[in-house]
């Protein structure tokens, strides 16, 4: 809110004095609750309206029209100081609401991004997601030690998300032994490289929330927004 101006002249010390009384109660306010400061805001401006009509120059009055201006100011503010309460209060009982929601998913697997998997009892599964359509889509199996142990070739794929399992073979047919591994997407369509995304499937252990949202804890040491889950098994 801009300092309050009028045709008056007055007394320079009065005004300080009202001025400062503002200053200290804003001072308080600031660590208060929004309530609080707009409530010690309206009586700063209370202070300095008095003072200014108190110590006016009798020959030249405050402007009606002026000081009701003025008073649908210090409204409008106070006004807005009681929106962001209000908010804040719709936020965190919106938090509370996803977070109970989101409990539900706890022991249930879900599709996220990323290109981690475990190959358990011989099989491991995870997926693709294409944005458009691909003549070739060749997946490379890496071990934990950054060796490619084999090469799934999909062939032509439309666009959209694309479930794949690995038996667990070697490229020499050889059962490769359980653990973590990971994969990388080769796409191309009529020879240009497609932007393939990885999918990964992994289970909700337990969900937080705090101060970006809900978010879901997962048994990959991951963490991800409600927003990122892709598809729940």
């Amino acid at each position: 809110m801009s300092t309050i101006q009028g045709s008056s002249t007055l007394n320079s010390n009065a005004l300080m004095q009202a001025m400062n009384g503002t200053a200290a109660t804003s001072g308080a306010a600031a660590s208060t609750s929004a309530t609080s400061s707009a409530k010690s805001l309206q009586d700063g401006f209370m202070k300095m309206l008095v003072a200014q009509m108190q110590y006016q120059d009798p020959t030249q009055p405050v402007d009606s029209a002026q000081m009701t201006s003025q008073l649908a100011q210090i409204q409008t503010v106070q006004g807005i100081g009681s929106l962001n309460t209000s908010m804040s209060s719709m936020v965190s009982s919106l938090n509370a609401s996803q977070a109970y929601q989101a409990s539900s998913m706890i022991g249930h697997t879900v599709m996220v991004s990323g290109n981690a998997f475990q190959l358990t009892n011989g099989q491991g599964s995870f997926g693709v997601q294409l944005p458009s359509s691909a003549d070739s889509v060749k997946v490379n199996v890496i071990n934990s030690a950054g060796q490619t142990v084999n090469t799934i070739n999909l062939g032509a794929q439309a666009g959209g998300t694309i479930p794949v399992a690995w038996n667990g073979k070697d490229a020499s047919g050889v059962t490769a032994p359980d653990g973590a591994y990971s994969f990388q997407i080769a796409a191309s369509s009529s020879g240009k490289a497609v932007n393939a995304t990885g999918l990964a499937y992994a289970g909700v252990s337990s969900v937080a929330n705090g101060p970006n949202g809900v978010t879901l804890n997962l048994d990959n040491k991951s963490s991800v927004g409600i927003a990122s889950v892709l598809q729940i098994l």
